[in-house]
């Protein structure tokens, strides 16, 4: 409490109330007491001037022996000075003072004379004052209080003279002195004494104020939690409780500003894609974790900085700082990384103010672009594939319309032509549409147990003859008995077994060899179909699976090119996964898992 200013200050403000409280006390007693004082001693000695008077009045004309020893006991009686003055000749009559006073004689004779016209009009009936004597080389302060001396003549009074008593003033103003120290020292030990009280008192007013301030700091610092003592009578306790309300709403208000924030920051770092904020003066405001793979980042970008300062976003700045001036949408596409990158960059602004800054949402169209190059290969594949078929039917059946073929012979040779020609249009067609129903997920598969040797046996007395015929040296492991049982589907097995092996026989040479070889564990097996023939180029190797992909490009090998992608997909419908390793002009290998039986 004492280091507070506000409390210090108020304290010294009731301090110095108190202080000027007795100091202006004893000024105005000063001033305000005197008079007090004075018809006090006037009202003490105007019976006794009276009563002289009146003896005055009854002994005027005559000597009194009396009279007269009432004026020579005047200091032993009335403590003053006595002069009757002669209201015809205006000389005095009869006088107490002491021949040592000489030097005041004059000075009272000059103060009496000039009032004693006042009292001898009858219009008073007693008038007093002071006035400074000469007195041991200084002066002193009389008291000056007369009567008038009245004398009755029939039924009539007549003022013949005045009684004026004379006394000094040093005794009344000690008293005065000795009382003015009093009432100051009195004040000064009242001070003292309040000052506890005070202090207490200043403490008490003060403490709500302190509470409240502590209620804004902590506020300030974004503590919610304490609560000042809005159990105050007044504007004290309003402001107390205002705080108090104040807390609560900014705590609830904080509360939510802060969920909203902590959720803005989960869906911004779970977007997959990239986003950067700026404000009007290109400084980065936001950023999330996306775009530092988008963009190839080492680290996000800090917030604060200039984007024009960021050397793998400048190519942002310029068109970002164009939104921002120009309030408008735009779109741009970039390149990074073997990636296409589409940048959708928008304005913040109020509809009818300036904008303040740009957010630009960069999101990665690789592969939308893959998939539309590939619909557009597809369209393309497909239509070489049923345009060949389709010529070379349209080159026989025209000659045979026109009757230019007249040969049996040669009819048939045509017939037979366009047989396999219609034959390898429906297997391109029922190859695409089971391709088809593969990729929708519609074809149901069936899986179960079954010995992998038997299956291979079966295969390999239907490829012995055509490695024969082909001159390639067909390898398989020696011991099929001892091969596991796996569990999968019998018929879709076998199938990617003969696209594999159907596959090597088309794309090795004569004198080249195809091996099969079979691998497991305690969960899996792994068929490796390997051969030596022509080969994948390295830039192929990831879409010799996509349909209508064929290694020669000139398309001159039979089949329809969805052959590997049919058996990716028959895997992947079991659950398994197909690889393959390939040198240029060395050949290739395709392995393919399955889960063992039990």
């Amino acid at each position: 409490m004492r280091k507070s200013v506000f409390f210090r200050r108020v304290l010294a403000i009731l301090l110095l109330a108190l202080l000027l409280w007795a100091l202006l006390t004893a000024v105005l007693y000063s001033f305000l007491s005197r008079p007090v004082f004075m018809r006090i001693k006037a009202r003490e000695m105007q019976p006794k001037a009276e009563m002289v008077a009146t003896r005055a009045a009854a002994s005027f004309l005559i000597d009194d022996v009396f009279f007269d020893s009432i004026l020579l006991s005047s200091q032993e009686l009335f403590n003053a000075w006595i002069f009757v003055m002669d209201g015809l000749s205006g000389d005095v009559r009869n006088a107490s003072l002491p021949a040592t006073e000489s030097e005041a004689r004059p000075v009272i004779l000059e103060q009496i004379k000039k009032n004693n016209d006042r009292l001898l009009s009858g219009d008073f009936n007693s008038l007093w004052f002071t006035a400074r004597l000469p007195k041991d080389g200084g002066s002193s302060e009389a008291f000056f209080i007369g009567v008038p001396i009245r004398v009755s003549f029939g039924r009539q009074d007549s003022v013949v003279g005045t009684v004026f008593f004379v006394s000094s003033m040093d005794e009344m103003n000690a008293g005065f002195h000795s009382i003015n120290i009093a009432l100051i020292f009195s004040s000064l030990i009242v001070l003292v004494l309040m000052v506890l009280p005070v202090w207490f008192i200043t403490a008490r007013l003060i403490r709500p104020l302190r509470q409240t301030r502590d209620v804004a700091l902590a506020i300030a610092h974004g503590d919610f939690s304490i609560r000042a003592d809005a159990g105050q009578v007044g504007e004290i306790g309003e402001l107390a409780g205002i705080m108090n309300d104040l807390a609560d709403k900014l705590s609830a208000s904080i509360a939510d500003l802060t969920l909203e924030r902590n959720r803005l920051r989960q869906i911004l770092a779970g977007m997959s894609d990239g986003l950067l904020a700026i404000d009007h003066n290109g400084t980065i405001t936001s950023a999330n974790p996306a775009l530092l793979d988008l963009m190839g980042l080492d680290a996000l970008p800090p917030t604060g900085s200039r984007l024009a300062e960021q050397p793998a976003l400048m190519e942002l700045s310029e068109p970002l700082m164009q939104v921002v001036t120009q309030k408008i949408d735009t779109e741009q596409t970039l390149s990074r990384h073997n990636r296409v990158l589409a940048v959708q960059m928008s304005p913040l602004c109020e509809p009818d103010g300036p904008a303040a800054g740009a957010v630009a949402l960069i999101r990665d169209i690789t592969e939308a672009e893959r998939l539309e190059q590939t619909r557009r290969d597809y369209v393309a594949n497909v239509s070489h594939e049923l345009r060949t078929p389709l010529t070379a039917i349209r080159a026989l059946v025209e000659p045979m319309r026109d009757g230019l073929v007249q040969a049996e012979n040669d009819r048939q040779r045509y017939y037979g032509i366009i047989l396999a020609e219609i034959v390898r249009l429906s297997r391109l067609i029922n190859d695409m549409l089971e391709l088809s129903r593969l990729q929708a997920g519609s074809l149901v598969m069936q899986l179960r147990d079954f010995e992998l040797g038997s299956l291979l046996e079966d295969i390999s007395d239907r490829f012995r003859l055509q490695a024969e015929d082909q001159q390639i040296t067909l390898g398989w492991p020696e011991n099929l008995s001892a091969l596991p049982i796996v569990h999968a589907n019998l018929d879709r097995v076998e199938q990617v077994l003969i696209i594999l092996l159907d596959n090597a026989f088309k794309y090795t040479p004569s004198g080249g060899s195809i091996g099969l070889q079979v691998v497991w564990d305690d969960h899996t097996v792994a068929i490796s179909v390997a051969d030596t023939g022509i080969g994948i180029h390295p830039a192929d190797v990831d879409a010799v699976f996509d349909r209508f992909y064929k290694a020669d490009k000139a398309h001159q090998q039979p089949g329809t090119g969805l052959g590997l992608a049919i058996a990716r997909e028959l895997l992947r419908q079991m659950g398994q996964d197909i690889t393959v390793t390939s040198q240029l002009g060395k050949g290739s290998t395709f392995t393919f898992t399955l889960a063992r039986g039990g």
